[in-house]
């Protein structure tokens, strides 16, 4: 009897693993960037002088730092978890994020650290949205063929 199939290792996609860890990592820098732009601006926001819509604009950085950091600090689990909606809701709201850190590099801000924000939320967008296009990650390997002699 000859039997002749190839047999597929089943295997977890490692990226959305390297997703989890990525979201932890940046979540932590997104917190201390929001907590250092708070800090810088407080001071500002606080004094007589500032209208309620100056203070708030120079609050919004770091609100999206914040905001960015919390999503990806909640959504670790379920990344870990493979969850489709984590990858999804993970991916937008970096996406925006690294969308506001564009603009503000482009508008020009002086002295801020807005291109090493950038390139952290960049890298990690690429690998949210080559997980979501479907990359695997190891690759999956398959068995050999197995060729019987009658």
């Amino acid at each position: 009897m000859s039997d002749s199939r190839s047999t597929r290792v089943l295997q977890r996609n490692a990226l959305y693993r390297l997703a989890a860890i990525g979201a932890v990592i940046l979540g932590l820098f997104l917190t201390l960037g929001a907590q250092g732009h708070f800090v810088a601006i407080w001071p500002m926001v606080i004094s007589e002088g500032m209208d309620l819509s100056h203070g708030l604009l120079l609050m919004l950085p770091g609100v999206m730092l914040a905001g960015t950091a919390v999503l990806n600090l909640l959504l670790c689990k379920p990344l870990w978890q493979e969850r489709a909606y984590a990858l999804n809701v993970t991916l937008t709201g970096n996406l925006l994020t690294m969308s506001y850190l564009f603009y503000l590099m482009i508008r020009g801000v002086p002295n801020h650290p807005i291109g090493v924000f950038l390139a952290l939320e960049m890298s990690f967008v690429l690998l949210l949205v080559v997980t979501r296009a479907g990359l695997i990650w190891p690759a999956v390997a398959e068995a050999p063929v197995e060729k019987g002699m009658q």
